[in-house]
């Protein structure tokens, strides 16, 4: 395929004829768009937004994985509310069954009308994303009166690294 071709299926799917700036928000949601309609979300908008439905604790422990909408009904007007299929694991899964019901109103308010009915959790490893990197080692105090009363160079630079070490974990804990 080539580029103009994969420029023209794009602007395409955007709705635009013309060259030009494109909002990345909606370039993306064409990227994103085929593989998100396999998985049952209509847009890309509840995935995006699972941070302000769950909360940005338990969103940052489980994830959306599909709605599985229901089979045709025979009758005019009957629509059927969709199951939505939530990936968690051990005490996350049952944080989440405490939530369904405001999980669920959350849910269908993004749609608009009640589109999803019930949750159901799969307990299965979910992908976290990459862990915030440790911040750089705190360079080591030396100039403290105690440190200097310290005659060895070397147990000086120890207990420099040892008292740089427990500040970092008194700053990390408040």
């Amino acid at each position: 395929m080539s580029m103009h071709h994969a420029m023209d299926s794009m602007r395409q799917r955007l709705g635009r004829s013309g060259s030009g700036p494109v909002r990345l928000d909606r370039l993306a949601e064409a990227c994103l768009a085929p593989a998100v309609m396999r998985q049952g979300f209509g847009s890309a908008r509840m995935i995006a937004a699972w941070d302000a439905i769950v909360g940005p604790d338990l969103a940052g422990r489980t994830r959306p994985e599909r709605i599985r909408w229901p089979g045709r009904r025979e009758e005019p007007g009957d629509i059927a509310a969709a199951t939505l299929v939530i990936r968690a694991e051990g005490f996350d899964a049952l944080e989440l069954q405490h939530m369904a019901a405001i999980i669920l109103d959350r849910v269908n308010a993004m749609f608009g009308w009640r589109a999803v009915g019930r949750i159901a959790i799969r307990q299965a490893p979910v992908e976290l994303g990459p862990a915030e990197p440790l911040p750089p080692p705190a360079a080591p105090a030396i100039d403290s009166p105690a440190l200097q009363a310290v005659r060895d160079p070397d147990l000086r630079a120890a207990l420099a690294r040892l008292g740089a070490c427990i500040a970092r974990r008194e700053d990390t804990a408040m």
